[in-house]
């Protein structure tokens, strides 16, 4: 019934999420008046001008782990309507049992490699195998499937017509998509999810890009865009470059936060030592095809989010300096419903890709002309940002006309104090690094006594202060150095050393 009646709720909003529900209102219906009704229903909408939607053919691959195969397979079965998919297995060359197994399923389509030819081209094998104009799930082997997940993440690929790819949360997951909650057992996840798995208000969040372990592809967007490139073989970031192809190709790609899906990860640790040694290298093919690091880019700043201190349900407007791919303009839009987010980016590339879900433009902030009227943003955000710039103070006074009068500039600016410099330093020794603190491209260096006398010369006043910290040093040379900062005098602020990173609110002072 309550799907039956979601499908009544969208028949007027999304003729496709309609059918959806619909359909999931027929795999639960165990009465026979009520299934006819459910099927005029559905007969009715399909005759509607604008309905489309396709089958999943849903592509597992396997490599040995028989255990974990079975219950993968089996948890399909188990959760999805037989009607609504199609199950592709590519099996890399296993050696335990399971091609045996398999061979006696009935409901799969089976390919047997010889060789094992790694995940990305096992992948294109199984979409090659599938029948015509069917979305792709791209499904890992040691997962546990869930009752209405792959009907969640369908939701939310026909939710908009230009969503090209959706991605499940889970218990192992990087990218943000792992859930909060933390148990003891496969079984207490496999209770949550089953609680997670419902209706939710606003369960969609964009993304730039998702981890390919339930990845579910709209055919169209994938016709488009390619398969999976084999040049990541044996696997890691083929995912990450399938997603960036699709935004630059203007498709959308969403993570459906009342999909989850159990994952043990790494074959339940059976393959870690193999993608620990590919990691790298599969990184640096990722950077040599597109000549960025996509990480460096779509790093959340939860710290920053935490203190925007509007209610859920307040209006607010917001601009991100330094926006990247607009990873935390997402979480920002999503946990606050009526948000309107604006960024600017550097990087032509890069500015691109977050322009596809958000307004964003493209320029360098100490020298562009704004587009924005003035007083237009409650916050202004420079999420390490300041010490990048040639001229901070310059910038930030060019920016605060466009700040409400209460409105609050969120700040996060790396610690030059921190031991990891100072200990260094007191060796004699100012190396610059990739990343860090002694970052290469950072042409500012910033303590906090520095920072509030820049913010003073602005006219504006810190309001909230917070710290991020790193551990005290390995090195034992280093260690006896940092103790003896605590014998120096008129060292009262001693824990200064320990801040990694100062992250702020301040706003306008008064007139």
């Amino acid at each position: 019934m309550l799907y039956f009646m979601l499908g009544k709720y969208y028949e007027d909003k999304n003729i496709n999420q309609a059918w959806l529900c619909y359909e999931n209102a027929e795999y639960y219906c165990d009465s026979e008046s009520e299934l006819t009704g459910i099927k005029r229903r559905k007969e009715y909408i399909e005759q509607l001008e604008g309905w489309s939607v396709h089958k999943v053919s849903i592509v597992v691959l396997t490599h040995n782990t028989k255990d974990l195969n079975i219950q993968c397979i089996e948890s399909i079965r188990d959760t999805n309507y037989s009607s609504s998919y199609e199950l592709i297995v590519v099996d890399n060359a296993s050696t335990d049992g399971t091609v045996e197994w398999l061979k006696k399923q009935k409901d799969i389509k089976l390919i047997c490699n010889q060789e094992n030819k790694g995940f990305p081209e096992g992948c294109n094998q199984g979409i090659r195998a599938s029948e015509d104009g069917n979305d792709i799930l791209l499904l890992n082997s040691d997962t546990i499937g869930l009752p209405n997940a792959i009907f969640w993440l369908r939701m939310g690929l026909y939710e908009d017509e230009q969503t090209g790819i959706t991605g499940a949360t889970s218990n192992s997951v990087i990218n943000h998509q792992r859930i909060e909650e933390k148990f003891n057992s496969i079984d207490e996840y496999v209770v949550y999810g089953n609680r997670l798995n419902v209706p939710m208000r606003r369960p969609y969040e964009k993304k730039t890009w998702l981890v390919g372990f339930a990845m579910l592809i709209k055919r169209k967007a994938l016709d488009e865009v390619g398969g999976v490139d084999i040049r990541f073989s044996p696997g890691q970031y083929e995912d990450m470059d399938l997603c960036v192809r699709m935004n630059y190709a203007g498709w959308k790609v969403v993570l459906c936060w009342n999909s989850f899906i159990v994952h043990y990860g790494h074959g339940n640790g059976a393959n870690r030592e193999i993608w620990a040694e590919t990691l790298d290298l599969t990184a640096e093919k990722f950077k040599r095809k597109w000549n960025f690091q996509l990480e460096y880019y779509t790093f959340l700043r939860k710290e920053i989010c935490d203190l925007i201190d509007h209610p859920k349900e307040a209006q607010i407007s917001v601009l991100d300096v330094g926006c990247g791919c607009g990873t935390t303009l997402a979480r920002i839009e999503w946990l606050w419903e009526h948000a309107s987010v604006s960024g600017i980016e550097n990087d032509e590339r890069i500015a691109k890709i977050a322009a596809g879900n958000f307004d964003v433009v493209q320029g360098d902030v100490e020298t562009m002309d704004f587009p924005y009227e003035e007083k237009a943003f409650d916050y202004i955000i420079f999420a390490d940002i300041l010490e990048h710039l040639r001229d901070p103070e310059r910038t930030i006074k060019r920016l605060k006309p466009y700040l409400k009068e209460d409105g609050k500039l969120l700040c996060s600016v790396p610690n030059i104090m921190n031991h990891s410099v100072v200990t260094r330093l007191l060796q004699g020794k100012f190396d610059y690094a990739d990343a860090g603190i002694l970052d290469r491209t950072h042409i500012h260096f910033f303590t906090l006594d520095s920072i509030g006398k820049m913010l003073d010369s602005c006219g504006m006043e810190m309001v909230c202060l917070e710290a991020t910290y790193n551990q005290e040093p390995d090195e034992q040379k280093d260690r006896e150095l940092f103790e003896s900062l605590r014998q120096l005098p008129h060292l009262a602020q001693y824990e200064l050393f320990q801040v990694y990173q100062f992250v702020f609110a301040c706003r306008k002072k008064a007139e």
